[in-house]
């Protein structure tokens, strides 16, 4: 069989240590490969996410087309693995400039270069008041969610709010009702409290079994529901986030208008070569 090779990098996101934060593969590619080897090579690496992207055209407004694939399915947005993309291009493919511009399946987005740190700009996401599912309630937990919403958007998940952050880190929830889609508003659930220790304004966890990922670790996306929620309510334009995974990940938001600037660190795990068949 004949085959062609492309090169990988994994990165550990939204984070400066090594098994930290949330790992992503990243593939840069020429040109695109068919959706169903692009799944198949995500769902191989079996990360939460596996980024692709491709180079623009020169008249086109951005410099690459990214898409993100966890192991089961394609997803309109992604944050950890475009920081890691952003990693990759910046500091292992030798792109001129600190600002990259990224087109999506949700619009430009952008990543820039803040010393040792990159700040993605994502489109916020806003939430409206929604019923959560009894079955969803009951895999949560005892503990009942002081309000719960919906994410306005295609993508949609669901919002427990909770009064006390403990009851988020302390949270096993149910993964085998959360994985039925029957059950789900949408595809997963966000849980969020606000935050316990100094310089800490929230405290949340993001739980998608229903597309192959019982929890992801440090969530770029689930920022652009929780950080505008807690801005209006602190009555403050920056806010910084825990996500309180098993590896655990600071995540340091600034709400600008309808746009919401996600501020980490990446760091290098893997480089090296995936064969595929030509």
């Amino acid at each position: 069989m004949t085959t062609q090779t492309l090169p990988i990098y994994q990165i550990d996101a939204f984070t400066d240590l090594l098994f930290a934060g949330n790992p992503a593969a990243v593939v840069p590619l020429a040109d695109w490969l068919s959706d169903d080897v692009l799944q198949k090579i995500a769902m191989e690496n079996n990360l939460s996410e596996t980024a692709f992207f491709v180079p623009c055209d020169a008249e086109d407004e951005a410099d690459f087309h990214i898409r993100w694939f966890t192991p089961t399915v394609e997803v309109p947005l992604c944050g950890h693995a475009t920081l890691a993309s952003a990693f990759v291009i910046f500091n292992q493919l030798g792109f001129a400039g600190d600002l990259v511009k990224l087109a999506s399946q949700s619009g430009i987005l952008t990543a820039a270069r803040d010393g040792d740190a990159i700040v993605l700009n994502f489109p916020k996401q806003p939430v409206k008041p929604n019923a959560i599912p009894d079955a969803v309630l009951t895999a949560l937990g005892s503990v009942k969610p002081v309000a719960s919403y919906v994410v306005a958007s295609r993508d949609t998940d669901i919002v427990a709010v909770y009064d006390n952050a403990s009851t988020v880190r302390d949270m096993e929830p149910d993964m085998s009702v959360l994985a039925k889609p029957q059950m789900m508003t949408g595809r997963g659930v966000i849980v969020t409290a606000p935050g316990d220790k100094t310089g800490l304004d929230m405290v949340s966890r993001f739980f998608v079994p229903a597309i192959g990922i019982n929890e992801d670790p440090v969530t770029g996306y689930m920022h652009c529901v929780v950080a505008p929620y807690w801005a209006e309510k602190l009555g403050q334009a920056d806010v910084v986030g825990y996500q309180a995974s098993k590896r655990g990940g600071v995540v340091a938001c600034k709400i600008d208008g309808d746009r919401v600037h996600l501020k980490g660190e990446a760091v290098l795990y893997l480089k090296g070569e995936i064969s595929i068949p030509a």
